[in-house]
């Protein structure tokens, strides 16, 4: 991994047993030696409901285990600017570059397939990640807006902006 190199990294495996209590939640990546879990949530993380409730618990769960808990968001690319935002690391190789657009109508990725509560969570997430916000949403507004859900993630983006 070139974001935390030369470090043993678990993958999709249970928590197993921690002071005695067994934890069945599988991270995506974990990291004894560092005590790091990095999460990517894809769209399913934002269009239903149950899964945004269940992510905050895990979050609250690792953390309360000790773990500093990493949340990639499918629409936030890992771009040099990015990893330093989320890991607060700069990498010396070019990572993916700067201005992508990370949604589409074909991958039903954009705020149209997400549900209300999913929506929220994207424009808060986009909050520390303005640049990506303002690409994506540019580019969904030249989408029909049936299917983009431009008009709703630039709504609650600009509630959470204004407090």
């Amino acid at each position: 991994m070139v974001i935390f190199p030369n470090y043993s990294w678990i993958h999709d495996k249970q928590i197993g047993v921690i002071n005695g209590i067994s934890f069945r939640t599988r991270p995506d990546y974990r990291c004894e030696e560092q005590k790091i879990i990095i999460e990517f949530d894809g769209i399913q993380h934002y269009s239903n409901p149950e899964q945004i409730l269940k992510d905050y618990k895990q979050t609250t769960l690792y953390q309360n285990l000790g773990y500093n808990v990493y949340r990639i968001p499918y629409f936030i690319p890992l771009t040099n600017k990015n990893v330093k935002t989320i890991f607060n690391k700069t990498i010396n190789v070019e990572l993916f570059p700067e201005n992508i657009v990370s949604m589409s109508i074909e991958e039903k990725s954009t705020p149209a397939f997400l549900c209300p509560l999913g929506i929220k969570r994207m424009a808060k997430e986009f909050l520390r990640f303005k640049n990506d916000y303002y690409i994506n949403l540019n580019y969904l507004k030249t989408l029909d807006e049936n299917l983009s859900g431009a008009k709703e993630l630039e709504y609650y983006y600009n509630q959470l902006n204004k407090q």
